[in-house]
């Protein structure tokens, strides 16, 4: 996830798996919005670390393993050289964590599976032999990890490959994590109207594939193709119907539901399973009742949507949810481009669907789904929308004025105790913390990364048990367990 600090809640809620109160979940994020206080004791001041790696409270311990670098990065001195390392069966960690979920594995263990956001010239690959890749010539994908209750790398194998910038995804119901490409690149010589195609790869990209968190090995890479082909971002699932909701990265993007097969023939949402999806089903883009082509972007001086507006949503089937082109060049072999006809979001948009400002993070709760928008508002500092399901109505829930004093927040998950626990993506002062968010809007600080790169923490997770907060470093690649008095904020 490599975007601009300006964003909000970027890739926000993708994953989010803590218990909320029912309306915790927008009281959380209207505290974000109105501006947080780092005023809530939390767990106390963050401790130095001697070792560098991560400051913490007293009394909080943490574990590192499964660390991995760039070949690139190295070379540009801009990684560790001590955190390659190798994956169980020899192969090296491939870098660039990013989009994390952990699942109950047996006997007391818990298995994470993690996204490398790995673009064409990053190395080591995963699956590096080549085992079982979807495109022979990309290298991201997903390694899982299991983890002892004693909180120590038992093992860790590559188990989705030949995918590409593999950014975020959601859990699933029936434990899966839906990973998800952030590319539309396509094989071919470079092109003057398909500003995705080029010769760095042999397959088309732009899809979701999903990775059985019970898989011990590389799983079959298929791309669930009528989930549709765009830069996705976050998929959530709502469990009382078996639909995805998908956010787009754009923009013009739209927001999504994917309607599954099994479900459309009689499954019962509680009996889905792994591959289900991969039967196909109908992939659709809101369209707000009344409103066609309502563009909720706000970046006019007279904003199309206010605060607090409700409205009826409708959803419209888009017909070819894998098109050969998504992204068409302006002019020539230049950089501008623009949505292709026959992309998801035009045909989507020819319909009266509305326009969203870089749809990101998104989670079902209590019956909704709340979505982010990384630039959306006046001053282009995010928007957080809400479908509430059951009514089909779309609000707008908020539209930050300023950063307040949490500064570059990406990954959110809920934590055990009631509050958010936020993962920050500072790119201008280079320094990143892990921040928890009571749902009063107060702010305490959680962990700080101490390595000279102050890159991002992204992957926030808890153990089932709620025990451990699993958390990633993206550059260089690192992987935290974090355990201690958890409980005390619940007093």
């Amino acid at each position: 996830m490599r975007w601009s600090r300006r964003s909000f809640l970027r890739n926000s809620l993708a994953g989010a798996t803590g218990i909320f109160t029912p309306g915790g979940l927008d009281l959380a994020l209207a505290a974000i919005s109105t501006g947080p206080r780092l005023a809530a004791e939390g767990f106390g001041p963050l401790r130095r670390d001697p070792a560098g790696l991560l400051d913490l409270p007293a009394g909080f311990k943490y574990r590192v393993f499964s660390t991995g670098v760039t070949e690139k990065d190295l070379k540009d001195r801009e990684a560790d050289a001590r955190f390659a390392s190798q994956l169980s069966d020899g192969q090296p960690t491939p870098g660039l964590h990013d989009g994390m979920a952990a699942f109950a594995g047996p006997d007391g263990h818990t298995i994470l599976v993690r996204n490398h956001e790995l673009n064409t010239y990053d190395s080591p690959f995963v699956d590096a032999r080549r085992a079982r890749p979807y495109d022979p010539k990309t290298g991201g994908g997903t390694t899982t990890l299991w983890v002892d209750p004693e909180r120590r790398l038992v093992k860790s194998f590559a188990s989705l490959s030949g995918t590409l910038r593999n950014c975020a995804g959601g859990r699933t119901p029936w434990g899966s994590w839906l990973s998800a490409e952030e590319t539309v690149s396509a094989p071919g010589p470079d092109d003057t109207a398909d500003a995705g195609m080029t010769p760095e790869v042999s397959k088309p990209h732009g899809y979701v594939f999903e990775v059985d968190s019970a898989s011990e090995g590389l799983v079959d890479p298929v791309p669930l193709k009528a989930m549709g082909r765009f830069r996705h971002e976050a998929v959530a699932i709502d469990p009382e119907t078996g639909f995805a909701y998908l956010s787009e990265d754009m923009e013009d993007g739209l927001l999504y539901r994917f309607q599954p097969e099994a479900i459309r023939r009689g499954t019962k949402p509680s009996a889905l399973r792994v591959g289900d999806y991969a039967l196909g089903g109908v992939l659709e883009a809101l369209r707000v009742a009344g409103r066609p082509q309502l563009r909720t972007q706000n970046w006019k001086s007279a904003p199309a949507i206010a605060l607090g507006d409700s409205f009826a949503v409708e959803w419209v089937r888009i017909e070819d949810p894998d098109p050969a082109m998504d992204l068409e060049r302006s002019s020539g072999f230049s950089k501008s481009t623009h949505a292709a006809r026959s992309s998801t979001r035009a045909q989507g948009f020819a319909q009266g669907c509305a326009q969203f400002a870089r749809t990101e993070g998104i989670a079902y709760a209590n019956g909704a789904v709340n979505f982010c928008c990384t630039n959306g508002g006046p001053r282009q500092l995010g928007q957080v929308f809400r479908i509430g399901l059951r009514e089909q109505r779309l609000s707008l829930v908020v539209q930050p004025s300023d950063n307040a004093l949490l500064d570059g927040p990406d990954n959110i998950v809920g934590a055990p105790w009631g509050d958010l626990v936020v993962c920050e993506d500072n790119l201008s002062q280079r320094e990143n913390f892990v921040v928890g968010v009571t749902p009063q809007g107060s702010c305490y600080r959680i962990a700080h990364n101490a390595h000279p790169s102050k890159r991002e923490f992204a992957g926030a997770c808890f153990s089932p048990d709620g025990s451990t907060l699993f958390v990633n470093v993206q550059d260089p690649g690192l992987t935290f367990a974090i355990w201690g008095p958890w409980n005390s904020r619940r007093a």
